[in-house]
C-alpha cells in the first residue's frame, strides 16, 4: 500500500482498540521516518482525524522526540501492546464486587473473561452495549444494560464505577459522554470512582492541553452531542494503570510523554 493511502486508511479508522490503532499508526508512520518534515505532517493529519486519542499523542511524541525514530517507533508500539493495565484491573477488584460503566470498553471485555464473579451494569449511553455484550461476553455473565436516564440508579446499585479514559491530564479526562455526571453521582453516594488509564492515555498539562484543544477545534458538534466529555479528576479516586492502582496526580506524573509542541 502506498504511504499516503496507508495514513488515509489509519486516520479514519473508527472503533479500533488501542492497541491495534496504534500498531497500524506505527506502520504508516515509518514510511516517513527519516523525513522530518513529512513524519511531523503525518503525524498531525493522523492526530486530526482521531482527536480524542492520548496513545497516538504519546506515540507521536515519542518518535518526534528520538534520535533513532524507527526504534523509538516500534519500542513504544511493543510497550502498548505489552500493556497490562487490564490485568491490573482484573486483580484490584474485590470479590464479587458489581462495577458500573457509561458505555461499553474493550477492558470490560477482559474484565468479563477473566472475573466470572463480577457483577456489570453498563449505562447504554449510545445504543450499542447489547451489541458488544452479545459479541464478546459468553451467556451467563451477570449483565444489565440500563438507559441513561437511570444513570443514578445504576450507580446506586454497583460498587464500583469505572471510568475509561481516551486521554487524562492533571485536572480533567476525556471519557464517554456521560461520564461526567456518573461520576458526580458516584461522589455524592459514596461509591468509588476508578479511571481506566492504559499506557499512553495519561498526559502532562500541556500535551492534554494541545489534545484537547484539537478535539474542540475538530468537533463541531454542541457539547450535548458529543462523543466525549471531559470528567474533572476530582471525581476520580483512583487510575488503574500498568502500574496498578494509584491517584490521578501519579498516573499524570508515570505518563512519561515527550512535550512535542510542533504537534499541536
Amino acid at each position: 500500500m502506498h504511504p499516503i493511502e496507508r495514513l488515509r486508511y489509519v486516520a479514519r479508522a473508527t472503533h479500533v482498540p488501542a492497541d491495534v490503532l496504534a500498531r497500524e499508526t506505527a506502520m504508516a508512520l515509518a514510511d516517513f521516518v527519516g523525513d522530518d518534515a513529512g513524519l511531523l505532517i503525518a503525524c498531525r493529519r493522523i492526530l486530526d482525524r482521531q482527536p480524542a486519542s492520548g496513545p497516538l499523542v504519546w506515540l507521536a511524541a515519542h518518535v518526534l522526540g528520538a534520535p533513532n525514530q524507527r526504534k523509538a517507533l516500534w519500542d513504544a508500539v511493543e510497550l502498548l501492546e505489552e500493556d497490562s493495565t487490564q490485568p491490573a484491573l482484573a486483580y484490584s477488584l474485590p470479590d464479587d464486587a458489581v462495577v458500573a460503566s457509561v458505555g461499553w470498553a474493550d477492558a470490560l471485555s477482559t474484565l468479563a473473561r477473566k472475573r466470572g464473579d463480577l457483577g456489570f451494569v453498563i449505562i447504554d449511553t449510545d445504543g450499542n452495549a447489547e451489541y458488544h455484550i452479545d459479541r464478546f461476553i459468553d451467556d451467563g455473565q451477570n449483565i444489565v444494560t440500563v438507559d441513561a436516564e437511570a444513570i443514578a440508579q445504576a450507580v446506586f446499585g454497583a460498587t464500583h464505577l469505572l471510568v475509561s479514559f481516551d486521554a487524562l491530564g492533571p485536572e480533567h479526562g476525556l471519557a464517554p459522554i456521560g461520564s461526567f455526571p456518573a461520576a458526580a453521582v458516584a461522589c455524592h453516594l459514596g461509591v468509588p470512582v476508578w479511571g481506566i488509564a492504559s499506557i499512553g492515555v495519561a498526559l502532562n498539562d500541556r500535551m492534554y492541553g494541545g489534545l484537547t484543544r484539537r478535539w474542540n477545534e475538530q468537533t463541531n458538534d454542541s457539547r450535548y452531542l458529543r462523543e466525549r466529555e471531559e470528567v474533572p479528576t476530582t471525581l476520580v479516586d483512583q487510575v488503574v494503570t500498568t502500574a496498578g492502582l494509584i491517584t490521578p496526580e501519579q498516573a499524570v506524573q508515570a505518563g512519561g510523554c515527550p512535550i512535542v509542541a510542533e504537534l499541536f
